[in-house]
């Protein structure tokens, strides 16, 4: 069926959009080479044990779309218990960003798999431990939007901190550290 006359001139605009969107998606082969080096066998249980805990700390990321940098900062809350082949996990994050497209934005949620304390959540998180000492978290928000969710890969220091790979949707990247938080039965 041929485009209406009126939509003719408008065809190469049409074409360029495709362009942009498909070219916006920075490569899903690309994005997912990563998860390609995390290691198919569970944390051992006696690393678990030393993991388990809360973490806070920024995770900052960029991207480059349309030849324009976009930058966000995300002051984050994680909150790991559970077993290592079942990790329990709420991850809580305030986000700020900007794009070209938007001058400043915020979006504040929490993602847990943790089915009561679902009320209130923005998304669901699917967790997977990965030996020696990291962990995938696949945040995914509770809307109809069809992006394949945002991957954090956590890798947990001997020291008690985390080092943090952001990948987003739409060539978001970028990297953070977490810090354990004492607990307070351990102030006792």
């Amino acid at each position: 069926m041929p485009l209406p006359r009126f939509l003719v001139p408008l065809k190469p605009l049409f074409a360029l959009t495709a362009l942009a969107l498909l070219a916006g998606c920075a490569g899903p082969g690309n994005r997912n080479a990563v998860l390609d080096e995390l290691s198919p066998a569970p944390i051992s249980g006696r690393t678990w044990s030393r993991i388990v805990g809360t973490y806070t700390g920024p995770i900052h990321a960029s991207t480059e779309r349309f030849g324009f940098e976009g930058l966000s900062a995300m002051e984050t809350r994680l909150d790991l218990s559970g077993w290592a082949d079942a990790p329990a996990v709420i991850f809580r994050m305030d986000k700020g960003y900007s794009t070209s497209w938007t001058m400043y934005g915020e979006r504040n949620g929490t993602y847990t798999n943790i089915h009561d304390q679902r009320y209130g959540s923005q998304g669901t998180v699917v967790a997977s431990s990965h030996a020696p000492n990291q962990l995938l978290l696949v945040l995914r928000r509770d809307t109809t939007a069809n992006h394949k969710g945002t991957w954090l890969i956590l890798t947990f220091l001997a020291d008690g901190s985390v080092d943090v790979d952001y990948i987003g949707h739409s060539g978001w990247r970028g990297s953070g550290e977490l810090s354990r938080v004492p607990s307070y039965t351990a102030l006792r």
